[in-house]
């Protein structure tokens, strides 16, 4: 049982070291919240979770097909349907934090490829919302 415990710590020591965190750590699991709604919901299909993470007048950017395309968060959430929940993984690679503004990287595998989200974040009447995120698709090495 006592290698057991201390294998589950390890582990637990392990997921959180792969996480780097910037700046005000005390906002840490508020900030970390936030992005776990939209993360989660996107798991789920869930628009009303995912919306939860984001401020009304967010915008969702990239470029697909070349194109620079932008999004507001009725379009947005529009690509999400819990008839059609997703199989992927997601994690946040990294937490930058000072004052009322907050930077996280996360990425999602979805297998053969991954989106890298660059998520821009404020606090506002003791809330955490996603106010602006850019994403790119990369390719996974199939060698490996």
């Amino acid at each position: 049982m006592r290698i057991f415990t201390l294998l589950c710590a390890l582990l637990s020591v392990s997921a959180m070291a792969q996480t780097q965190y910037f700046g005000d750590k005390s906002q840490r699991a508020a900030v970390e919240q936030a992005v776990n709604y939209y993360l989660e919901g996107s798991l789920l299909g869930d628009p009303k979770v995912i919306a939860q993470a984001f401020h009304p007048n967010a915008k969702v950017q990239g470029i697909r097909d070349g194109q620079h395309k932008v999004y507001d968060m009725k379009t947005f959430l529009g690509f999400f349907s819990t008839d059609k929940p997703r199989k992927h993984t997601t994690k946040i690679v990294s937490v930058d934090i000072e004052n009322n503004a907050a930077s996280v990287r996360a990425e999602w595998d979805m297998g053969s490829w991954k989106y890298v989200d660059y998520l821009s974040l404020l606090k506002q009447n003791e809330q955490w919302k996603i106010v602006n995120k850019i994403y790119t698709v990369v390719q996974k090495d199939q060698k490996k």
